[in-house]
């Protein structure tokens, strides 16, 4: 059997489903149309109500003759009719006064099924007479009807007593699961038909969760008591939230009952302790007071006997307080004198402390001049050792364009220059002897380069022009030239054939 509730359902697994809380019903003073429309039906019904009564009335009256009531018969329509009347005004008084007797309504519907089959009797057996008969008492009991469920309804919403039913298109479409709704909602007094689609969706919820939980088919065998519980109190018009909470406020009854127990238990205890101490203040008051009879009665005795005895003891005291205050006076000239000694003694500590604290002081500024010295020596020896180094590339650079130079001295002035070469190593041999020393600078320059990189690539094409301003021809001559003098230095074969 299933239900489909109306609305959306909340999709929270795993938390608390809180069901919608119905607000209080209250009841609307009537517009001035409504006012129009409730005087046009009680006046309809007043009319119906007369002509029923007055047609029921002869139809009634001639059957009672014709059974023998003789002048009996007058009076029975009209007894018959007010009894109704009686019995549902009397019906709508006590509904409104919330003390609504239920036998009244049947025995109303009673008299007017009677009325209206006596009506239907007088035209017996035609069937067109019958409902002709019938049709004006059923308007009548339909018009009270109305009434009497109009008044109800108002009384049982102002002492929120109403109850919500589903709406007829849920009877159609689902007739068997809008019965076990319906049915639970009159058990457990649901008021609004909302809250009890609320209820049976969390209801649905927990057992889907219980589903995935336990499996589709297995989930009743192994869902735990505890669980099982919750949806048998679900069914019982309970929430599942409710349901999930009342094993712990049942626990906190009990805890509480055992607290208030305990409370109790500890309150009759003090006042026994109470009571025990009272008891025995009583018993120390009697004993303190038997005491001190007899302690005055020694007392009495004593008394000779101590002013006897007081003299002595207050010349012995005399010589006893002379002794205690020579003595407090040695004490005191003792403490005073290890006073003095534990200020020297405090203060040599300090001056102690504070040489110990210059001194400390001294050695670590010393340290801290060591320091700085040597790390001023080895930033001169780094700086004068970078010094050296590019010294040593200038002069490699100088040696090597110089022994490059040499060479092409010697071999352009003992090997006839060819007439067709491709250009490139005899074209940078020749610039260095013969175009100049502009061309020669700037060659040493890239050649420099390439001797402190260590690397022939290690300078592009492009900084040669940015460098010398130079056009991308004569600086791509200017870096080929220096790369070759660079790889002739490096070739030790080369260097001997020059």
């Amino acid at each position: 059997m299933t239900t489909t509730p109306a609305g959306n359902e909340p999709n929270r697994p795993g938390g608390p489903l809180a069901p919608t809380a119905p607000g209080t019903p209250t009841l609307q003073p009537l517009t001035h149309t409504q006012k129009i429309l409730t005087g046009i039906v009680v006046g309809a019904v007043l009319i119906i109500a007369t002509l029923g009564f007055i047609g029921s009335y002869t139809a009634v009256t001639h059957l009672a003759q014709t059974k023998g009531f003789g002048q009996f018969a007058h009076a029975f329509p009209i007894a018959v009719d007010a009894g109704i009347i009686a019995f549902l005004a009397l019906d709508l008084l006590l509904t409104w006064r919330r003390i609504a007797f239920p036998l009244l309504r049947y025995t109303a519907w009673t008299l007017t099924a009677a009325t209206i089959a006596f009506n239907a009797v007088a035209a017996w057996p035609d069937p067109v007479g019958v409902s002709m008969h019938g049709v004006i008492p059923v308007l009548f009991v339909i018009a009270v009807e109305a009434a009497r469920h109009a008044i109800g309804r108002i009384a049982e919403i102002v002492a929120d007593k109403h109850l919500e039913g589903p709406n007829p298109s849920r009877w159609f479409l689902n007739p068997a699961g809008t019965f076990v709704l319906w049915r639970r909602q009159r058990l457990w007094q649901i008021r609004t038909w909302d809250e009890v689609l609320s209820l049976e969706r969390e209801r649905r919820i927990y057992i889907a969760q219980l589903r995935k939980e336990y499996g589709r088919r297995a989930w009743r065998r192994k869902a735990s008591a505890e669980q099982m519980l919750v949806l048998s109190l679900a069914k019982d018009g309970m929430s599942i939230q409710e349901a999930i909470d009342r094993p712990k406020r049942e626990a906190a009854k009990l805890a509480e009952a055992e607290a208030k127990r305990a409370a109790e238990a500890r309150a009759k205890a003090e006042a026994e302790a109470e009571a025990k101490h009272q008891a025995e203040l009583r018993q120390a008051e009697v004993e303190a007071k038997r005491r001190a009879e007899v302690a005055e009665a020694e007392a009495a005795e004593a008394r000779a006997r101590a002013e006897a005895e007081a003299a002595a003891e207050a010349a012995r005291l005399e010589v006893e307080a002379k002794r205690v205050a020579e003595t407090e006076a040695a004490r005191l000239l003792v403490a005073e004198t290890e006073a003095k000694l534990a200020e020297i003694a405090r203060v040599q500590r300090q001056a102690e402390a504070e040489a110990e604290l210059n001194r400390q002081r001294q050695q670590a500024e010393q340290a801290r001049i060591q320091a700085e010295a040597a790390r001023q020596a080895r930033e001169q020896a780094a700086a004068e050792a970078e010094q050296r180094r590019e010294q040593e590339l200038r002069d490699r650079a100088q040696r090597i364009a110089a022994q490059v130079a040499s060479a092409s001295t010697s071999a352009s002035g003992s090997v006839p220059k060819p007439a067709a070469t491709s250009g490139s190593t005899s074209g940078s041999v020749s610039a260095i002897g013969g175009r100049g020393a502009k061309k020669q600078a700037e060659v040493e320059a890239v050649l420099a380069r390439l001797v402190e990189a260590n690397d022939p690539k290690a300078y592009p094409l492009s900084e040669v022009i940015a460098d010398f301003g130079l056009s991308q021809t004569t600086a791509y001559d200017r870096l080929v030239t220096a790369q070759r003098l660079y790889e002739a230095a490096q070739d030790p074969k080369s260097e001997k054939s020059a």
